[in-house]
């Protein structure tokens, strides 16, 4: 046994040509350039496959709030409805019932997540309104409205 490794090994030295797979021969052994070329190209396709699917992602979870936030206003506002008979006239910081009462349903008016703008709220009648926001995802209808049951 011990005679066969030192006569592999031999051949080994005496022929370089013969190593296992995975050994580098010698020095000039490497990467060519057109396979880095190949790596970093697949690489920079999959970064551009996840960058544009975050940003959707992120487009999708910020209508969702738009749409729960107009949600949770339509709920003051009927609280408000249902209490005092009418809905109130502004909603810029918080949803207050009346002005006599001062009576808070909503302490701070949830604000549009990328733009920290207001929402629109229109009052068209003491027991009628609308309410809307505009949505970043094409799919969907530009803008997404609300108005009393």
């Amino acid at each position: 046994m011990k005679k066969l490794k030192v006569i592999a090994r031999s051949i080994l030295r005496s022929n370089p040509d013969r190593l296992p797979r995975g050994y580098a021969r010698n020095d000039k052994d490497g990467f060519t350039f057109i396979e880095l070329l190949v790596t970093v190209t697949i690489m920079a396709v999959m970064m551009a496959v996840a960058i544009v699917s975050y940003s959707s992602t992120n487009v999708r979870s910020r209508d969702t709030k738009r749409k729960a936030d107009l949600e949770t206003i339509r709920s003051a506002l009927e609280i408000c409805r249902s209490n005092y008979g009418e809905y109130p006239t502004d909603i810029y910081d918080s949803v207050i019932c009346t002005d006599t009462d001062a009576t808070v349903t909503l302490r701070t008016t949830p604000k549009d997540p990328k733009t920290s703008g207001v929402y629109i709220y229109s009052r068209l009648t003491t027991t009628t309104y609308t309410l809307s926001a505009s949505l970043e995802l094409p799919t969907d209808p530009t803008d997404y409205s609300l108005s009393n049951p």
